[in-house]
């Protein structure tokens, strides 16, 4: 996907340069940020009529940023794939696209670095899970390829899943965490939705409702 430390963090623009792809005012007074990266096509991110976030990728990438803070507890959300990315490998560098992303983001517990700055105006450096709607086979877990001490990736759905259907998800945050790093989860700060199909081209259509905590 990207070449540097983090996904979320990699050769990420400062919020100006993102003047080429403006934000739908609608998603930035809900309080949502687009998040370019540095050098790359920028994903597009639209509010639907029914509430729906859509993200569509088409040889880019991109991020959806919002505050989100909260205990981790159990997060649910519904997504549908209008048009998958070509097949790739969430656990290799330069070939991570993935058709959908949902990212939870903690706060600072130690010396970290997937965030270490760019996201956010008062900065970011905790750890971060990625929930990928492709990538690999369902169920596959694996350390984040750019962080794989700060950040880990989820795979949710594969190629298998169908398109144009509404699929639900509850996922078990604090568990997730405590599986991924071998220790309790602190706050979460935020969250980001991201589509990315910026290494091996294609176009990706997803839309996302937003995420809940049950």
């Amino acid at each position: 996907m990207i070449p540097r430390r983090a996904a979320l963090a990699l050769p990420l623009a400062a919020p100006r340069a993102a003047r080429a792809q403006e934000l739908d005012p609608r998603l930035a007074e809900a309080g949502w940020r687009l998040q370019p990266v540095r050098g790359r096509a920028v994903a597009q991110f639209t509010l639907e009529e029914a509430g729906s976030i859509r993200v569509t990728a088409r040889d880019s990438v991109g991020f959806l940023l919002r505050p989100f803070p909260g205990p981790p507890g159990r997060l649910a959300w519904r997504w549908r794939l209008e048009s998958a990315a070509p097949p790739s490998d969430a656990g290799a560098r330069g070939a991570d696209d993935r058709s959908a992303a949902l990212h939870v983001l903690f706060a600072a517990s130690g010396a970290l670095a997937f965030m270490r700055r760019g996201l956010t105006p008062e900065g970011m450096a905790g750890r971060g899970l990625t929930y990928c709607w492709g990538g690999g086979p369902p169920g596959r877990r694996l350390p984040n390829p750019y962080a794989p001490r700060d950040g880990a990736v989820i795979i949710l759905r594969g190629e298998e899943a169908p398109l144009a259907t509404w699929l639900e998800e509850v996922v078990d945050v604090a568990a997730d965490h405590a599986a991924a790093f071998g220790e309790p989860a602190p706050a979460v700060t935020h969250l980001a939705l991201s589509a990315d199909t910026d290494d091996r081209g294609g176009l990706a259509v997803a839309r996302i409702m937003p995420p809940r905590w049950l």
